[in-house]
C-alpha cells in the first residue's frame, strides 16, 4: 500500500504493509471553505467585530496605539492586510507617529528590520515606529499584577501607557494553549522571561497534560491563565486573528474582543481543520506540512495528532524543518535514549519535571519546557522520525527520537514494533490539522 505526503515542491512516497488498517481522518466539514478573496475576508471581519466597536469607530484622537504582531516563526501573512489596520486606526483619530509595532517574540530571537518588513509590509513599516520586545531586560517590562494561578505578570512597558492594543495573529493548533491566537500575542508574546517561565509551569502541574492540542479553551488552565491579563491592562484590546489553509492563504478572519473572537475562531477551526475520529490508533504517520519553517514548528505535526494515539503507541514523523534547529539551543550532551526512556517510564508522568530539574540545572525557560515536553514524549511513545535538515550530532544531542536518513526506514522500523494488523492514522497536513476524538466533535 502506498502513502504519499506533501514535501516542498514534491512528495514523499512510502510503502506501508497491506495488513495495516490505514485510515485518513476527515474534516467534520461544517465550516465554509469556499474560496474567497483574502483581503475582503479581513475587511469584512473588521466591519463586524465580536463584542467590540469597530476600530475605525473608536474615539482615539491623538491616542497611543500598540500593535503586537506574531513573529517570523509563525506564517501569519500580516503584510497582506496590515494596511487595513493602519487605515482603521487613522480613521479613529490615531496619528501614525503614535503607533508602535512590536513582534510577539516571547524569548525568541530578535527580528531584523528586513524580517519585520517581510512580516507587515515594507511600506507599512516605514510609516510607523517599531522595536523588538526584550523579555530579559527588566527596564523594558512593567508589572501589571499576578494571576489567580500565581503568574507574576510583567509585560512590555509600552502596554502600560497604550490607549489601544491591537493583536495580529493566527489561530492554529498549539501544544499547550490548545490553540494559538487571542491574548497569547501578549502572554507569552511580549511578556518577561520570568512571567513566561512561571506561566509555563502550568503544563507540569496535575493532571500533567503536557500536550493540550484541541483542548477547549474553557477547560485549559494554560489558556485561562494567560487570558486573565485582559483584566489587568487598562488599554482597550482589539484582536485580528486569521485562519490559514494548507497553502498559507487566509480562509477566515475573526476580530474584536480577544476572548470572544478567539472562541469563534476555535469553533471555526474545529469545523474546518478538526478531523473526526472515534477510536485511538496504534500508530500515526504525520507530516509537518505546512509548518515547515524550522524544527520547533515542524514538531507541531507530532503534538497536533497525539490525541489520536494510544498510550505506548508509535509515531512515524516526517519533519521538513527547512531552517533546521534555528534558535533552539542544544544541550551539551545527552544520555542514551533507551536509558532515559527506562528511567522516565519508571518514574511516571508526575515526576518528570522533578527528574529534569535534578539532571539539567541552569536551563532557560525555552530549554526547560522543550526538554520537559520531549521527556514526556520519550516516556509515553515510540518516536521514529525523518528530519533531513538536522545533522547526526544535532539529533544525538536532542536525544528524544530515532532518526532515519531514508524516509522508508521510518516505516520499516515501525513495522517491527506494531501489530501485524495495526490500526494506523495518516495526517498528510499534520502541521495544521488535528483529531477531534469522540465527544470533542460536539
Amino acid at each position: 500500500m502506498k502513502v504519499s505526503l506533501p514535501w516542498g515542491d514534491t512528495a514523499l512516497h512510502l510503502d506501508v504493509p497491506d495488513s495495516w488498517q490505514v485510515m485518513y481522518p476527515q474534516p467534520i466539514g461544517k465550516g465554509d471553505r469556499k474560496k474567497k478573496n483574502e483581503l475582503s475576508i479581513v475587511k469584512s471581519s473588521l466591519k463586524k467585530p465580536s463584542d467590540s466597536t469597530p476600530l475605525h469607530k473608536k474615539k482615539l484622537k491623538k491616542k497611543k496605539a500598540v500593535i503586537i504582531v506574531d513573529d517570523n516563526t509563525r506564517p501569519t501573512p500580516a503584510h497582506k492586510f496590515f494596511h487595513l489596520i493602519l487605515d482603521e486606526l487613522k480613521a479613529s483619530g490615531v496619528l501614525l507617529k503614535d503607533i508602535v509595532a512590536l513582534p510577539g517574540l516571547g524569548i525568541h530571537t530578535a527580528m531584523t528590520e528586513q524580517q519585520m518588513a517581510d512580516k507587515v509590509g515594507a511600506k507599512n513599516l516605514k510609516s510607523i515606529t517599531w522595536e523588538n520586545h526584550d523579555a530579559f531586560n527588566p527596564d523594558c517590562n512593567h508589572y501589571f499584577g499576578t494571576t489567580q494561578r500565581g503568574t507574576p505578570v510583567y509585560l512590555n512597558k509600552h502596554l502600560a501607557d497604550a490607549d489601544i492594543i491591537v493583536l495580529v495573529g493566527l489561530i492554529e493548533p498549539h501544544l499547550w494553549a490548545g490553540f494559538g491566537g487571542g491574548l497569547k500575542n501578549i502572554l507569552p508574546g511580549v511578556a518577561s522571561a520570568e512571567t513566561i517561565g512561571r506561566h509555563h509551569e502550568i503544563i507540569a502541574e496535575p493532571p500533567y497534560r503536557f500536550n493540550r492540542v484541541g483542548v477547549k479553551p474553557e477547560e485549559n488552565s494554560f489558556r485561562l491563565d494567560l487570558e486573565e491579563i485582559q483584566g489587568m491592562i487598562e488599554a482597550d484590546i482589539f484582536c485580528v486573528n486569521v485562519v490559514l489553509d494548507h497553502n498559507n492563504e487566509i480562509i477566515e478572519s475573526f476580530t474584536g474582543d480577544p476572548v470572544s473572537c478567539h472562541r469563534a475562531g476555535v469553533q471555526y477551526m474545529n469545523d474546518t481543520m478538526g478531523l473526526e475520529m472515534d477510536v485511538k490508533v496504534d500508530g500515526i504517520i504525520t507530516n509537518s506540512y505546512p509548518m515547515d519553517f524550522n524544527f520547533k514548528q515542524s514538531m507541531k505535526c507530532v503534538g497536533n495528532v497525539l490525541p489520536a494515539l494510544k498510550p505506548k503507541g508509535t509515531v512515524m514523523g516526517f519533519l521538513r524543518a527547512e531552517h533546521g534547529l534555528d534558535d533552539i539551543p542544544l544541550p551539551e550532551d545527552s544520555k542514551p535514549l533507551w536509558l532515559v526512556k527506562s528511567i522516565l517510564r519508571l518514574l511516571g508522568p508526575a515526576r518528570v519535571m522533578w527528574f529534569l530539574e535534578k539532571v539539567k540545572k541552569g536551563l532557560n525557560v525555552e530549554e526547560k519546557f522543550l526538554i520537559y515536553y520531549s521527556m514526556q514524549l520519550i516516556r509515553e511513545y515510540e518516536l521514529y522520525f525523518h528530519v533531513p535538515s538536522l545533522s547526526e550530532e544535532e539529533i544525538e544531542k536532542l536525544g528524544f527520537f530515532v532518526n532515519y536518513t531514508n524516509p522508508q526506514d521510518v516505516i520499516d522500523q515501525a513495522v517491527k514494533k506494531l501489530p501485524i494488523n495495526a490500526r494506523v492514522a495518516v495526517f498528510p497536513q499534520g502541521g495544521a490539522t488535528y483529531p477531534l476524538m469522540g465527544n470533542q466533535v460536539r
